[in-house]
């Protein structure tokens, strides 16, 4: 297998599902800004990382469905959702928030020029997706009281995708240590060894 990624990008979470898993596998860095070159469009002709190519040249892509395909390849690892409707429910209400509440709103807080032209508005449309950010973050925070993963009692592929959003949010206005129970969880996927191997490969630092 071959993991294409950015730097400190969404990921970062798949990376660190592949050193839980421990099987060898390579990596491909993609540059900020170079996702749209035709070298890696030959990959993914959506220009987006994570892609990840399988032995037999499948290229699969979207960094939720990768993490779930993987957790489903390899079950030994016990990184899915129990076998139990409940357990699959939680796994899945999680993995949409995460996808389609949590990272989006990143978008225009990094980046305004996607929305609109005029710099005078950067501000504003980062203000706007702040309040976006903080207000899923209070959401997260208050699940994450009295737990130690996201779901289940056990780390699962939720725990490497809300590590990266985790770790984007120290870059935000208000101090991380706001969100406690946050803040203890990517503290603590932050001594993991995995983790620590899959940023030091990658040249970030928490």
């Amino acid at each position: 297998m071959k993991l294409f990624y950015m730097p400190g990008a969404c990921s970062l979470a798949p990376h660190i599902v592949l050193e839980w898993i421990g099987k060898p596998f390579e990596l491909g860095r993609v540059e900020r800004g170079k996702t749209r070159e035709p070298e890696f469009l030959a990959v993914n002709p959506a220009g987006k990382v994570p892609a990840l190519i399988e032995d037999d040249g499948r290229v699969l892509t979207e960094a939720e469905a990768i993490l779930l395909y993987l957790a489903e390849k390899f079950p030994d690892d016990q990184l899915g959702a129990s076998p139990t409707a409940e357990a699959r429910y939680e796994m899945h209400k999680w993995m949409s928030y995460l996808t389609g509440d949590v990272h989006p709103a990143f978008y225009p807080y990094f980046l305004p020029q996607r929305y609109i032209a005029d710099t005078h508005q950067y501000h504003a449309i980062r203000e706007a997706a702040y309040t976006q950010i903080d207000a899923c973050f209070q959401l997260l925070d208050h699940h994450m009281e009295n737990r130690t993963y996201l779901v289940e009692d056990r780390r699962t592929v939720l725990d490497p995708y809300l590590f990266v959003f985790c770790r984007w949010g120290k870059s935000l206005p208000k101090p991380f240590t706001d969100y406690p129970n946050l803040h203890r969880f990517m503290m603590q996927m932050a001594d993991d060894e995995s983790v620590q191997r899959a940023m030091q490969a990658q040249g970030i630092t928490l």
